[in-house]
């Protein structure tokens, strides 16, 4: 009993890893998968298909999406109208017109209930019903109330977002850290900044609102270089 296992361990194993080596390729305008010895594990049968994470691959076929192991095997059905990655366990999917978020079980972890929805990031998704725009954690409570008229995802702790055509950033708490004044704004980057646009102008701020500098506009830099030549 005991070998018996060992070798059914041994082979999953072997499943794994083979299955962590598959890599995406096209055939005929149609999506299959090869291992590293360009041996192919999964058919070429899909309109189209993500590559794998974690043992799971995103694919599409008839347009509905679904998703796959790395054996081929459709592990959560293709009945989806849109979906995506699994980020923190869960995956945004649409069905049956509305957008939630399932488990690898295919199980609704936050029920169908939206307009729009996007995949988890730091944590928070921005969702949006009835035209407004606000974030859900994990579980699908709702952090920061369904307000604005647009929202970004949220990074370096900080997320764009406008009411009345007006731009600024929200914390993770929902509070306005910075003011909703420009005509244009977008994500912080790693080095901690964020262009914005104000009166016709370009900057870069802090996370603070500081304005950095002013952001050079792309036609006045190729004048200068056209004169140079």
């Amino acid at each position: 009993m005991k070998k018996t296992m060992f070798v059914v361990f041994i082979s999953s194993m072997a499943l794994v890893s083979q299955g962590q080596t598959l890599t995406r390729f096209y055939h005929q305008s149609k999506v299959g998968y090869k291992n590293q010895k360009n041996e192919i594990i999964v058919n070429p049968n899909y309109q189209a298909g993500s590559e794998f994470s974690d043992g799971i691959a995103l694919v599409m076929a008839n347009n509905k999406r679904g998703y796959i192991d790395q054996t081929g095997k459709e592990i959560i059905p293709l009945q989806y109208e849109d979906a995506a990655a699994f980020v923190d366990g869960l995956a945004c999917v649409k069905f049956g017109g509305k957008y939630g978020y399932i488990n690898k079980k295919a199980d609704w972890i936050i029920q169908p209930i939206y307009d729009e929805a996007y995949t988890f990031h730091e944590g928070k998704a921005r969702v949006q019903k009835n035209g407004k725009w606000g974030f859900i954690n994990l579980r699908g409570d709702v952090t920061i109330p369904l307000k604005y008229d647009l929202a970004q995802d949220f990074s370096m702790g900080l997320a764009v977002v406008s009411l009345n055509n007006k731009f600024g950033y929200i914390s993770e708490k929902g509070q306005e850290v910075i003011a909703l004044q420009y005509d244009a704004a977008m994500s912080f980057n790693r080095d901690q900044q964020a262009m914005i646009s104000l009166k016709g102008e370009n900057y870069m701020i802090s996370k603070t609102g500081k304005i950095l500098k002013e952001v050079e506009k792309y036609v006045e830099h190729e004048e200068r270089e056209k004169k140079r030549k």
